[in-house]
């Protein structure tokens, strides 16, 4: 591992020296110079100026076909300026870069004195026919002009394409850790959120979310990158950077502030609701958001500033009554009031940048990020009972960023970027320090037990007794230098990240929690708490080159990238808990993940009339999936991959709600049953995990996307973008119980009743579904592999997407779009030889219990699903009236019946012909997955504002009208059969917000 350190600083060292490399993509100006015949000229001196440089001028020179490039260009407006010795000075002026693309500006000149010059305005067109990464930009203009909450998922959701981005209608949530946004069959561990281009999320999650929330008003603008993502970063999916201001040679100022409380909502809660089960609405109580920014220079042109500041305070009513019952240790049933719990959110940002140009060819810069937040309490929902809420603290939120840049010459650029984040977090219990509680009710948690209704999903009385206080620290950099010439643009580059994870995990109680049905106590769920786990992420490191030629009218992109992934746990100790009192564990230093990965981007951008109006753009790119300390990165871990959870069923004959049994033993004894998990609080880990899925060359679960598109401007300033895209999944993670056989399953059919709410009104039969004899019952040792080691499995993604995009010379700006695609998935050569592999998870985030599914669904293909959005701005002229407005039409989430059939239910309508092994009932899926969908979402938002301008100061006094159709769209909904499509969660009723926003 040494030598490999060693061979991987002196090949950084040598790319740097002898063949520069690559720094983050911002934008291009590039062309040909020719003079009045048509011959090229070399030797042009081609400056690019604009305010927004600290250094004012960036200068290249034409090569010898005529050609230049300037790369690494801020967001802003410049003027271009041609000028040779005998020829006359050719200027554009006008040019307006955002984002990555590139913008071709070709210049004639004339031979004359140096004396005269010539001006033409102009700006970026429409029409990018070089780059192949499909972006959307969002300046900061744009960003204050539209109805939004100012926050990254929901800038990000607003793209055609992307799916995700969560219930937010107005702001109604602060800036949580768990919106992730998806395109074209990615994954949520995929989405990247950048600041310069270096990742600013958490460890934890694929790296996709964190506690630090970039603030709008610390960015010049926001980029949204879809599709053929550079080589900078591993990841394909979607990538939102934020380029931070700088500040400049005049004091600025930026504020923006906005409010909204219960008076300004309306009422979308009807009587269908109503009939179908939702007891009461989500709605707001109150938002405030204010974001002040303000920067200048320190010195003219040499130290410039920008600090932001930012309060977001949020209160909702959740869609569930509080319960009479709450905190009595007596009693066990819920007994709803008429009082909605209270879900509350506060959050404070603030940032500072310096930026320094130390001398002409040397720009340094350092941002200093500290946040906090908390939503206390949280979590509240139609399956969650306000006294089993949460509080997610994030006390300590820091980062440090620095930057340095260099133009060594006009052909090579420079840049070292590092990041230091710190994260302390933790879903803990209610306090009454915030008001979540009295201080009688903190004092009585410790003695409760949490309850969920089997019937209903409901979980009350508390939360599940575990809770975590979670310490992420991590370091990242990336270092490069690019080597520009006319035609080619050669980069190569390095990055790393490491750091490491405490999870420090307690309970209130002992432990245990209860399941009841319909009340009758039926399970005990058991967990060997408290112990610690800590991960190490060693490195996350890549080496990359990458090279585009223009030639003519084609421009040819290719990338490489080699990916290292290492991770491993120190020493480690399990101590005695309530239910093992005898344990006392220790787990000696060892590695973990070791992966080696080879991937690339390919892609050819064609100018199909030669007129920079038409563009033809076909893309091959291989992709890694979004890890860092989640999924293989951790589970591993000896303490984590022991066995600390089990169930075991229970009944409770005298209903006193107290188990008469040792719930420190495995066997089955009094009122309760085996244990589900016979090593539980053993020191033998429940899941072992292969060599081939954990290490190796390419072994990393990964994708690949093929992209075709056309990109055509209509009439001037306006653009039409037609592609097909498809991603193909590979390196699947599946588990294998290696005590049991298939021949150890009891395949049964089970014969579904007549249902009204069910496709058809149910009245069908389902074959395929498995339950393990009753003599493993609590036998596991899971053994976790890759797919292609037991069989073949797969997941498809194909799609279409039409999109437009308009800058009209009266000010309108508008981008929107149609997306339509599918999803197939097959994993019947697996499910064939580990039936095991059909025991589904619960997913929390759709409310679906954990259950059975059959295998006659082990074929799936989605129906197409389309979308539609858009978003435009517009400003009447004279009037300075500004209005603007998104649109989104999206499809419902998935929802999949699953219903509790006990012995009796099984006995009477399946085949199995026996109870079921080791529990009272079983969970059975009873549709195909992705047939059956909730009501789609279509949300108009509006804003209508009034500019007064005094002098170069500028205010807006806005009214926003967040879903002004008022839908009542059904956002989620209960799964379990005895509540099958009762609602959870609504689309918030109309809401009006004002706000004020004000420029100097």
């Amino acid at each position: 591992m040494r030598l490999f350190v060693k061979f991987s600083v002196a090949c950084l060292f040598a790319m740097l020296v002898l063949v520069p490399s690559v720094v983050f993509a911002q934008a291009t100006i590039n062309g040909t110079v020719k003079d009045t015949s048509g011959a090229v000229l070399p030797g042009v001196t081609v400056e690019a100026a604009s305010p927004v440089l600290i250094e004012k001028v960036r200068t290249v020179v034409s090569d010898g076909n005529g050609r230049y490039q300037l790369v690494d260009l801020r967001p802003g407006a410049y003027t271009v300026t041609f000028t040779l010795a005998g020829f006359n000075t050719f200027k554009r002026d006008g040019v307006t870069l955002s984002g990555s693309g590139t913008v071709v500006i070709d210049a004639d000149l004339r031979v004359g004195a140096l004396e005269e010059t010539v001006t033409v305005t102009g700006e970026a067109p429409v029409v990018d026919t070089q780059s192949l990464t499909q972006q959307r930009v969002l300046n900061a203009d744009t960003i204050d002009a539209l109805p939004s909450a100012r926050n990254y998922f929901g800038v990000a959701r607003m793209i055609p394409g992307t799916q995700g981005g969560g219930n937010d209608v107005g702001g109604s949530l602060i800036q949580d850790v768990g919106q992730s946004v998806t395109v074209h069959g990615s994954r949520n561990v995929d989405q990247r959120i950048t600041i310069n281009g270096i990742n600013t999320m958490t460890l934890q999650a694929g790296g996709n979310i964190g506690g630090q929330t970039p603030d709008m008003g610390s960015a010049a603008e926001v980029t949204v990158d879809t599709t053929s993502l550079g080589a900078d970063l591993p990841t394909g999916g979607v990538r939102v950077n934020f380029v931070p201001k700088d500040g400049g040679n005049r004091f600025a100022d930026s504020a923006f502030f906005s409010m909204t409380n219960e008076s300004l909502q309306g009422d979308n809660f009807s009587d269908e609701l109503r009939a179908r089960g939702l007891g009461t609405p989500n709605k707001i109580l109150h938002s405030y958001d204010v974001n002040e920014s303000l920067g200048g220079p320190f010195k003219r042109d040499k130290v410039w500033f920008w600090a932001s500041f930012r309060y977001n305070d949020v209160a909702n009513e959740a869609p569930v009554f509080t319960n009479a019952n709450a905190f009595n240790p007596a009693a066990w049933a819920y007994v709803p009031t008429t009082e909605p719990g209270v879900n509350k959110g506060k959050q404070s940002n603030n940032s500072i940048r310096v930026t320094w140009q130390a001398s002409p060819r040397n720009k340094i810069a350092g941002t200093y990020k500290a946040d906090k937040w908390c939503n206390c309490p949280s979590q509240m929902s139609a399956t969650l009972a306000p006294e089993a809420a949460r509080d997610r603290r994030f006390p300590r939120l820091r980062q440090e960023h620095a930057e340095w840049t260099s133009p060594v010459t006009s052909k090579l650029l420079l840049e070292v970027v590092g990041m230091h984040l710190f994260e302390n977090w933790g879903d803990q219990h209610l306090r009454s320090s915030t008001g979540s509680l009295t201080e009688a009710q903190a004092a009585i948690q410790p003695q409760l037990v949490s309850v969920t209704e089997q019937s209903t999903g409901l979980v009350y009385r508390t939360r599940g007794p575990v809770y975590n206080n979670t310490t992420v620290p991590s370091l990242a950099f990336r270092v490069g230098a690019s080597y520009v010439t006319g035609s080619h643009a050669f980069k190569f580059g390095y990055n790393r990240t490491n750091g490491y994870l405490k999870e420090v995990n307690y309970q209130l109680n002992d432990g245990r929690s209860y399941r009841f049905n319909n009340g009758i106590p039926n399970q005990i769920t058991e967990r060997a708490v408290p112990f610690t786990a800590k991960t190490n992420l060693d490195a996350d490191q890549g080496l990359y080159a990458q090279d585009r030629w223009t030639l003519n009218r084609m421009t040819i992109a290719g990338a490489i990238r080699f990916d290292m992934f290492n991770t491993s746990f120190p020493d480690q100790t399990m101590g005695p808990a309530p239910f093992t009192p005898n344990r006392n564990i220790s787990f000696p230093a060892a590695d973990n993940i070791s992966w080696r990965d080879l991937t690339y981007r390919s892609g050819v951008s064609y100018d199909l009339f030669g007129n920079g109006k038409t563009a033809v753009k076909v893309a091959f790119n291989k992709y890694l999936l979004g890890q860092t300390l989640n999924g293989l990165g951790r589970s591993p871990n000896p303490v984590l991959a022991a066995v600390t959870t089990a169930t075991r069923t229970w009944a409770d004959a005298n209903q006193d709600f107290v188990p008469q049994c040792d719930l420190t033993s495995t066997a089955a004894n009094g009122e309760c049953g085996v244990m589900s998990n016979l090593l539980f609080g053993s020191a033998t880990a429940g899941d072992r995990y292969d060599s081939d899925l954990i290490s190796g060359f390419n072994h990393r679960q990964t994708n690949w996307e093929l992209t075709t598109s056309v990109q055509h401007e209509l009439m001037p300033r306006v653009a039409i973008d037609v592609g097909y895209f498809r991603r193909v999944w590979a390196n699947f993670q599946v588990t294998d119980n290696t005590l049991t056989t298939a021949a150890d399953y009891t395949r049964f059919t089970y014969n579904q009743p007549a249902d009204a709410r069910l496709p058809n009104g149910g009245n069908y039969s389902i074959a395929g579904f498995y339950d393990v004899n009753p003599n493993k019952v609590g036998q596991v040792s899971n053994l976790n592999l890759l797919s292609g080691d037991v069989g073949e499995m797969k997941e498809h993604w194909n799609g279409v997407d039409l999109g437009i995009n308009a800058r009209l010379q009266n000010g309108l700006v508008l981008n929107g779009g149609v997306s339509t695609g599918r999803t197939m998935t097959d994993n019947c050569d697996i499910v064939s030889k580990l039936p095991e592999m059909l025991d589904i998870g619960a997913t929390a985030a759709q409310n679906l219990p954990a259950g059975k599914r059959s295998d006659t669904f082990c074929h799936n293909e989605e129906p197409w699903l389309t979308q539609i959005k858009a978003f435009g701005t517009y400003t009447l002229p004279k009037l300075d009236v500004q209005i603007s407005g998104t649109f989104r039409n999206v499809n419902g989430v998935s929802v999949l019946p699953v219903i509790t059939a006990n012995t009796a239910a099984l006995g009477a309508n399946s085949t199995l012909g026996r109870a079921p092994t080791g529990t009272t009932s079983l969970n059975l899926q009873l549709l195909e997955p992705n047939q059956d969908y909730l009501d789609r979402r279509n949300e108009l938002d509006m804003r209508f504002g009034k500019v007064i301008r005094f002098g170069r100061a500028r205010s807006t006094i806005s009214w926003d009208v967040f879903n002004l159709i008022n839908n009542n769209a059904v956002i989620t909904a209960n799964q379990a059969a005895a509540s099958y499509l009762r609602p959870t969660e609504i689309l918030n009723a109309r809401v009006m917000k004002f706000t004020v926003a004000f420029d100097f």
